[in-house]
């Protein structure tokens, strides 16, 4: 009695609650999709449709408030719409203008609201409009030799036209109040007419000035300071002094030089210094072509810096890149050939060519190919020097086996002919000196067998190069080797594994064969 006298009242208060949707809207709107329903059912319906459209308001003003706004808009209703897993309402925008409704002729309570009837043969007629523009990225130049120029994606100078006339008019403002200003003896004395003369010629002049400026305002090009603190100084001057000193000329500064070179190759605040030690390099390579010493300290910086992980070098590639590869191919690097080790500068070099291609040949695809080719015109030159033939051989090594294979391989027969054509003529006129007493020799045939030590020496090196490429397309090989090896001891295990289950699976379906059904009894019973 009691659970009945609850629903009573539930029931009593629902139909209370949901009197505001009437029977006749409920089949005014099921008319609008074609169907026909009778009173009762309308009757029926109109508590529940009014209950749903309570729930979606409740949920929009919820979206309202959150939102942090006064006014329901339609995409509040949109959001709660979606928020019950229904469908969104398509055509009513929020910043869609009120629509009118209009009184239906005949009845007090049934209005509408009016759609524009279009003509579909008047729009097929109509023009296409113009397609979309794509989204894509056009490049242009922000400035050209500190020079901006004039288009339309570059800021425009308007800015900077009027802060000079505000700074034009505050002068003039101040000139007159100086000139107006009272003074205690009487009245301003008059210019004579040669200040006058003066004064109007300055002002043409300045005039003048101000016109020109005005014109060339296209080639206005702001300096930009790069502030450094004073320890970013200091530390600059001391890795300068000691990469400029090579370690010394006996050695006595090696230490110090290790310990610069240590920090540059991982101290992770040297991003505002990278410029400066870009330019520093460059123009000490430049400069010092036949210090071997300073060469070799040059490669070591530009090595740390290239290992150093915080440290990004692409902006100033294309200065660092010419002085690595001058010391791999140049002729000359050093005063004494025949003492001076200079094939240790061209493997240093070689090795951070490699070390940068494998760093930022991602991010630029044509960095590769374009110091394949530099060293490649090196090792194809018919008339190359020695040196230069093995800074290349290095170098084109050094980029990896695919390099060797499709660039120095074609050249090798014609290299090792040339090396081993030097070593045997060398060798004669080294052998018929030596016959002579070395204080009978003059000076020129001293000069004559130290020039032809020096190029037994450089063709031996350039041997030791060509073994140094085939030893490293022999170790490529041996890899591939392994890699078989590896691949077919793991097939032979594959296979074995699986011979071994499908035995095990044969073996365990005879054995379930041969047992007794679940009806049958053992013998013994029976």
């Amino acid at each position: 009695t009691r659970r009945t006298l609850v629903d009573t009242r539930m029931s009593a208060t629902t139909k209370k609650d949901f009197t505001h949707l009437s029977a006749q809207s409920v089949q005014t709107i099921a008319e609008a999709f074609g169907i026909v329903i009778s009173d009762d059912v309308a009757k029926a319906f109109a508590p529940d449709v009014e209950y749903r459209l309570r729930d979606i308001i409740q949920e929009a003003l919820k979206c309202t408030k959150r939102s942090r706004r006064t006014v329901l808009t339609t995409e509040d209703i949109n959001a709660a719409l979606r928020i019950r897993m229904c469908e969104p309402l398509y055509g009513f925008p929020s910043n869609m203008p009120a629509q009118e409704f209009v009184k239906v002729k005949g009845t007090t309570d049934l209005f509408y609201t009016y759609d524009e009837e279009l003509d579909v043969n008047k729009l097929l007629s109509e023009p296409l409009p113009p397609p979309s523009i794509a989204i894509n990225v056009v490049p242009h130049w922000l400035a050209i030799d500190g020079v901006q120029p004039l288009i339309p994606e570059n800021p425009s100078l308007d800015s900077h036209i009027y802060y000079q006339q505000q700074t034009k008019e505050r002068e003039e403002t101040l000139t007159k109040a100086k000139a107006k200003k009272p003074t205690v003896t009487g009245p301003p004395p008059h210019p004579s007419t040669t200040e006058g003369e003066k004064g109007e010629e300055e002002k043409k002049e300045g005039e003048g000035q101000q016109q020109q400026q005005q014109k060339e305002q296209g080639k206005f090009a702001p300096v930009v300071q790069h502030v450094l603190s004073r320890e970013l100084q200091v530390y600059f001057d001391r890795i300068t002094a000691l990469l400029r000193g090579g370690g010394g000329a006996n050695g006595e500064e090696q230490g110090l030089l290790n310990a610069a070179i240590g920090s540059l190759q991982t101290d992770a605040g040297l991003a505002n210094l990278i410029p400066y030690f870009a330019k520093f390099i460059s123009m000490e390579v430049q400069t010092n072509l036949r210090n071997l010493r300073k060469l070799l300290a040059m490669m070591r910086a530009i090595e740390a810096l290239v290992q150093n992980p915080t440290a990004n070098l692409e902006l100033y590639l294309h200065q660092l890149m010419p002085s690595v590869l001058t010391c791999i191919v140049a002729k000359r690097l050093s005063e004494n050939l025949e003492k001076d080790n200079h094939w240790q500068l061209r493997v240093l070099a070689s090795k951070t060519v490699a070390e940068i291609c494998e760093r930022y040949g991602e991010e630029y695809a044509t960095l590769q190919p374009r110091v394949t080719a530099t060293l490649q015109k090196g090792l194809k030159a018919t008339q190359s020097p020695l040196p230069t033939i093995f800074g290349a051989l290095v170098g084109l090594s050094s980029l990896g086996p695919r390099v060797i294979e499709s660039v120095v391989c074609p050249e090798l027969d014609r290299i090792v002919q040339r090396a081993e054509d030097i070593l045997s003529n060398t060798e004669k006129t080294i052998l018929a000196l030596g016959k002579k007493n070395e204080q009978n020799l003059s000076e020129e045939e001293k000069t004559s067998r130290a020039e032809k030590m020096y190029e037994r020496l450089c063709a031996e090196k350039l041997l030791e190069a060509v073994e140094l490429a085939t030893d490293i397309l022999h170790e490529r090989e041996l890899a591939e080797q392994r890699e078989e090896a590896k691949q077919s001891a793991l097939q032979n295990r594959v296979g074995r594994m699986l011979a071994q289950l499908r035995e095990e699976k044969r073996n365990e379906a005879e054995h379930a064969t041969r047992k007794p059904s679940a009806g049958a009894l053992p013998p013994i019973i029976k």
